[in-house]
């Protein structure tokens, strides 16, 4: 769907693949685009195009948005590769990109109005009642979320949806480990209230 992504951004096609006799690890990746290697750049985003996609549908939720987001997040990355640290995970490099690309879009809509379906539509479900039952508890659930902080809405996504650790996201928002765990586990402790509150959960 979205593999046609930064293709008019300087990354060819027939440059995603690096040489054989390098070592295909990440700092080496890195270190190789940091210094201009297109090839090495193209394997990064090879490796990770999927992953930032699906940061920003979650926060977006419309395949236009993200597509654009994710063509404009390695377009920049590119931009910026003389710059990068390599020491510096080069996956928290891109989501620090796609946050700041996406809060820009966020507060020219409507604040909420994205998030809010990010949960919708289940294709899972086995049957009609079971569909019915799943999409009702998606509401539910995306209201409820609506109703947190921005950061705690940010954290429950790359935690919960993306599955990337405290030390990632602390790496990602600029937030200590231990300021991300008490944010986190207050939007926790607050969408179990809400959801108490409309008798979804005891």
């Amino acid at each position: 769907m979205h593999a046609e992504i930064g293709r008019d951004r300087s990354v060819e096609v027939n440059e995603r693949r690096p040489p054989s006799d390098r070592p295909d690890d990440e700092a080496t990746l890195a270190r190789h685009a940091a210094a201009g290697d297109r090839r090495a750049f193209a394997a990064l985003y090879d490796r990770h195009l999927d992953a930032v996609y699906r940061y920003a549908f979650f926060r977006l939720r419309t395949d236009a948005e993200a597509e654009d987001v994710t063509s404009e997040v390695f377009h920049r990355a590119l931009v910026a590769m003389p710059r990068y640290e390599p020491r510096r995970p080069f996956l928290a490099f891109l989501y620090t990109i796609a946050r700041n690309i996406v809060a820009d879009r966020l507060r020219r809509q409507r604040p909420q109005a994205s998030f809010e379906d990010a949960f919708a539509h289940p294709t899972d479900a086995p049957g009609p009642e079971d569909a019915a039952t799943a999409m009702d508890d998606a509401r539910h659930l995306r209201r409820a979320i609506a109703q947190l902080t921005p950061i705690q809405q940010e954290i429950i996504v790359l935690h919960f949806l993306e599955e990337r650790s405290t030390k990632e996201i602390a790496a990602i928002t600029g937030k200590n480990e231990n300021t991300i765990r008490g944010i986190q586990m207050r939007g926790l402790t607050a969408l179990r209230e809400i959801l108490r509150g409309e008798g979804i959960v005891r």
